[in-house]
């Protein structure tokens, strides 16, 4: 899920193994732990495309690096403390810095929902992050800056059981979503995705982070601090593993009944809840020769797919490109096989991959949320380029954000025609 959602949970992670020997100091670790699988995203920094897309939710997600990891972390955690770097004024200015640098991206990730709904910068999102700002800025200088601080004592083995839960549980909550992770690197591949939750759903985070702000302002002593962290884990794994789940299984029969009214024939499908909520879910069947895409909403009037389009595959655009080549090879790796091909400019071709859906609730244009350009480089070999942040369907963004967003609230209803006599 989102990197707030997994700090969130490293934090409560953290809490329960060592919350009542060093306070909010097993929240800050735990939250680092539950960062640390993220960052293979910098390996675009240093590898092509097809690497860093493959690198990521790869080893640093998988059960063998929550085992190996820990140990490490641990004794340079012991190393932190006990050489007291954790009292340097440098560090400690490097530390408020990363913490505010983070802030200032979830305040703009916040902002940029209204705009992507069209709306614009809104002052209910504005506000409300600015003076929030302000306040964490005024605590770091207050808690953090000015007090010498105090030495954190636990023992090596409190450091590897804090370490491992909040990295193990981040691919866990990740296999929830709809990219895959590979929890099972070196040894294999295979990418595990159960398509029961958005890879942003606040009414998944946000009553989690509430709770556990709770708890973070009650004393280390007080046994209401672990009931307040508990009922934070408690809602999140209600809703992960009851609510989310229920909602998968009345998708998946309303989309094999929607499939079987159009008489449409399949070989299998796959059914993901839209961005940002888990009312709105989208579904793709695969057919012999097109797939078919449409989507559902619990608040709609009609328990049904409606409508559905069909996609054809044109697989045999992609024959050029060699199935072992590394370009061939990833593309349905990656995809799963949910993808199709359609030309795009000159030899260029555009692959897109349907389990992130379409734009909107049907096909209109070019439409796709997540097109990969396929294309010869330089060196004459096939390579790819994700073009899932292109700037051509901005507009039609805004407005399929837009109706996203009623029909979570509202529902969608079809007004019956007049008849015509």
């Amino acid at each position: 899920m989102d990197s707030l959602t997994q700090i969130v949970l490293g934090a409560a992670c953290g809490e329960v193994v060592a919350g009542k020997k060093i306070g909010n100091r097993a929240m800050l670790w735990g939250a680092v732990g539950g960062t640390i699988p993220d960052l293979d995203v910098f390996a675009g920094l240093f590898m092509d495309e097809i690497a860093s897309t493959s690198f990521h939710r790869g080893f640093m997600h998988s059960f063998l690096f929550a085992a190996l990891a820990p140990w490490v972390l641990a004794k340079l955690t012991q190393w932190f403390y006990g050489a007291n770097v954790y009292k340097r004024r440098g560090y400690k200015a490097g530390a408020m810095a990363i913490w505010l640098v983070f802030y200032l991206g979830a305040a703009a990730g916040i902002n940029f929902i209204p705009v992507l709904l069209g709306e614009g910068l809104s002052w209910y999102a504005l506000v409300p992050t600015v003076a929030l700002g302000g306040w964490f800025g005024w605590k770091l200088w207050r808690d953090y800056w000015q007090p010498d601080l105090k030495l954190v004592e636990a023992t090596y083995g409190t450091w590897v059981s804090l370490f491992f839960w909040s990295i193990f549980t981040h691919p866990i909550l990740d296999c929830f979503t709809s990219w895959g992770t590979q929890i099972f690197q070196p040894f294999h591949d295979l990418r595990v995705q159960w398509c029961t939750v958005s890879v942003v759903d606040p009414v998944a985070t946000v009553p989690f982070l509430i709770l556990l702000l709770v708890a973070s302002r009650i004393p280390k002593s007080n046994p209401a601090r672990a009931w307040w962290n508990w009922a934070g884990i408690a809602w999140f794994c209600l809703y992960l593993l009851g609510y989310n789940m229920w909602h998968k299984v009345v998708v998946n029969q309303t989309f094999e009944q929607s499939l079987r009214a159009k008489n449409i024939e399949y070989q299998r499908y796959y059914t993901n809840p839209t961005i940002f909520n888990n009312i709105v879910w989208s579904g793709v069947a695969e057919g012999d020769t097109a797939f078919y895409f449409s989507q559902y909403g619990f608040n709609d009037c009609r328990r049904e797919f409606n409508p559905i389009s069909v996609i054809p595959k044109n697989h045999q655009l992609l024959d050029q490109v060699p199935a072992d080549s590394r370009a061939g090879y990833f593309l349905r790796w990656f995809t799963d096989g949910y993808y199709n091909v359609v030309p795009y400019r000159g030899d260029t071709l555009q692959v897109n991959d349907l389990r992130f859906g379409l734009l909107g609730d049907s096909l209109k244009g070019n439409n796709y949320v997540f097109p990969i350009l396929v294309f010869k480089n330089a060196a004459g070999e096939w390579d790819i380029y994700k073009n899932n942040r292109n700037k051509e369907n901005l507009e039609l963004s805004k407005k399929s954000f837009g109706n996203l967003f009623q029909r979570v609230l509202h529902g969608k209803c079809e007004i019956p025609q007049a008849s015509s006599k």
